[in-house]
């Protein structure tokens, strides 16, 4: 598969987790850790996730399971596999904005939340998301 076959299954990717955010989300926040069982099956554990105008205040919390989106995240790494099948991604970061702007980033370690590692790299950033959110935005959204 080459890059811009990629890039358009990323670009649908995008796609449907904006299809799949709850209403009135500003920024949705995902990581996928693949990894492959026993018997060569491809595994994602994963954390999406979306800063939400709620109005007063902003909200931030998991967005729904959705196996579309799970189907097409697994796609791509297959994908990615099919180009260089030893050197496939371990790890997909994205973060989408409202007007569908996205910056993706890709890791190549081994996976750390699926190995029970839960560290500031696996687990901490998210935790901490909306208080970083709120420092760079102010604890209040934009008058509707």
């Amino acid at each position: 598969m080459g890059k811009a076959e990629q890039q358009e299954q990323l670009d649908r990717i995008v796609r449907r987790f904006a299809d799949v955010a709850p209403p009135n989300w500003a920024r949705l926040v995902g990581n996928w850790e693949a990894y492959r069982g026993p018997t060569g099956e491809l595994t994602l554990n994963y954390l999406t996730l979306a800063v939400v105008d709620g109005g007063d205040r902003w909200l931030y919390g998991q967005v729904g399971y959705d196996e579309p989106l799970y189907d097409l995240v697994a796609e791509l790494n297959r994908m990615a596999a099919a180009d260089v099948p030893d050197h496939a991604w371990t790890v997909l970061d994205l973060e989408v904005d409202q007007d569908h702007t996205f910056r993706v980033e890709f890791g190549y370690d081994p996976p750390k939340r699926a190995r029970g590692i839960h560290d500031e790299e696996s687990m901490g950033r998210f935790e901490t998301y909306l208080d970083r959110w709120v420092a760079e935005h102010g604890p209040r959204p934009p008058a509707r």
